[in-house]
């Protein structure tokens, strides 16, 4: 099918791949091939209608129409639905298994990007399936061959669901921890703070157990894991340090006081014996040290990255594009607000002049560009690092005449305000620009695939210029998969 963009999910585990590639293969391998192609044939010659007869339950739906539009339908998701249903009864070959499950992950994330919920998956499926079995009891099958059949679209199809199921539930997870994440640095949240405020949630427990203990009230102490730290830990703190290695060493840490040390303790004073009491309470104080280390660790490693900003322009980083575009999508469906755009800006040359000037030069090119950008934007605007020597630029409640205009005008500034390298030299930076206006599909990677392709043509055409991509509705050869519900 189409080309999927990149993705910013994680990848289903790989035993969840095997799963999926042993009962494919398994379906295939029990089934009469006569009979899956027959389906096939069935499949294909009622496509058209299959998708017709989908789109007309959802669009009456109020639910389902909320994701929906009659012009995204019939301009751009009813060939796709008709594409989906064909490949996935023809992917008979084993060879092509892997692809296809592949696909189905990738549809499965692209729900979670637009929000649609999973109950209107599986009703769109029951849609498909029911009326394929219509089809397969108009055919000329036998009795044997008909149950066969009906077997067959049934796994399948579950199959399917249970794979777009599986990634939407990882996309969804990841988005929320994003989601999270925007909410603490949109409220102006200071990860110095937070340092500080979780060091001294750690040393109060501390002094609180060793007065506990020495009071012989072990019995009543609150385990670390139940405290305010290990409470902040466990919900906030894993999903802000997801990944590092500290955040095993800490779990361990807790793990190793609650589960082993506080017990002995207790046992130790109840019983009165008083050295192994002193040992253990030296291995309780080591622990804590261990853990205030790796604490402060990985908020002084995090700071810049989880405080939402680029290290070098200070701008906000990728990781909250999803959360921003997203909410963009959401204002304008709720208020019926004007649209917005999507610029992607690339640096022109930029590798060439990290090779003839060095890296320190190159830095200082994408802090002065960051700089103008951001001079030329409204505060209601997101400039985000993109990577590299790209920025992404959200431009909101602009038309394209507007958006294009202020493209022009940060691509004239970059190039009228050269960089100085040393006294004697200055360097002029330009920049190619691709624009997209958001034209109502509920999957923000379209608009950025789409603008993707604007830069790509900016370049083409000679690069220092602005072009804007068409209407991403009215270029769905080049845009990633939907399905069930959209495409």
């Amino acid at each position: 099918m189409m080309k999927q963009p990149v993705s910013m999910t994680m990848p289903e585990p790989t035993d969840l791949r095997t799963m999926a590639y042993t009962r494919w293969a398994a379906l295939l391998a029990n089934i009469s091939p006569t009979v899956v192609a027959k389906v096939a044939d069935i499949v294909s010659e009622r496509k058209a209608g299959l998708a017709a007869q989908f789109y007309d339950a959802m669009l009456a739906d109020n639910e389902a129409a909320s994701f929906l539009s009659h012009d995204i339908v019939n301009n751009q998701l009813h060939a796709s639905m008709q594409k989906w249903l064909q490949e996935l009864f023809q992917n008979t070959d084993l060879a092509q298994i892997t692809a296809a499950i592949a696909h189905q992950r990738s549809i499965g994330e692209v729900h979670a990007r637009i929000h649609l919920p999973l109950h209107l998956v599986a009703r769109g499926i029951t849609i498909l399936r029911q009326g394929i079995y219509v089809g397969l009891a108009a055919s000329d099958m036998d009795r044997a061959d008909l149950i066969q059949a009906a077997d067959y679209v049934t796994t399948l199809t579950a199959l399917a669901l249970e794979l777009m199921s599986a990634a939407f539930m990882r996309s969804t997870e990841r988005a929320v921890r994003s989601e999270e994440a925007y909410r603490l640095f949109s409220l102006g949240q200071d990860i110095h703070v937070e340092r500080e405020r979780q060091r001294a949630m750690l040393m109060e427990w501390a002094h609180m157990a060793v007065s506990t203990l020495y009071r012989s009230a072990g019995h009543a102490l609150l385990p670390l894991g139940k405290s305010e730290f290990g409470l902040w830990f466990h919900h906030k703190g894993q999903i802000m340090f997801e990944g590092s290695n500290e955040v095993n060493h800490l779990n361990a840490s807790i793990s190793r006081i609650d589960g082993a040390l506080l017990p002995d303790l207790i046992r130790s004073i109840d019983e009165g014996d008083s050295d192994i009491t002193r040992t253990l309470m030296a291995d309780l104080d080591s622990e804590i040290v261990t853990i205030r280390f790796h604490l402060t660790t990985l908020f002084d490693r995090h700071v810049e990255i989880e405080n939402g900003r680029d290290v070098l322009t200070r701008l906000l980083n990728r990781r909250f594009v999803p959360v921003v575009l997203s909410r963009e999508i959401e204002f304008i469906n709720k208020n019926h607000g004007k649209g917005f755009a999507v610029l992607l800006i690339d640096l022109d040359h930029f590798k060439r002049l990290n090779d003839e000037h060095g890296h320190d030069v190159g830095d200082l090119a994408l802090q002065h560009a960051a700089g103008i950008i951001s001079g030329c934007i409204r505060a209601g605007d997101f400039l985000f690092r993109y990577g590299g020597e790209e920025f992404l630029l959200v431009l909101a409640e602009v038309d394209q005449t507007i958006a294009l205009r202020i493209a022009e005008f940060i691509r004239k500034r970059l190039e009228s305000n050269p960089i100085s390298v040393n006294k004697e030299k200055k360097l002029t930076i330009t920049a190619s620009i691709g624009l997209a206006i958001y034209d109502a599909h509920p999957d923000y990677q379209y608009l950025i695939s789409a603008a993707d392709k604007a830069l790509y043509e900016a370049k083409r055409l000679g690069r220092n210029c602005v072009h804007a991509a068409a209407q991403v509705a009215a270029v769905p050869s080049e845009a990633p998969d939907l399905l069930p519900i959209t495409q």
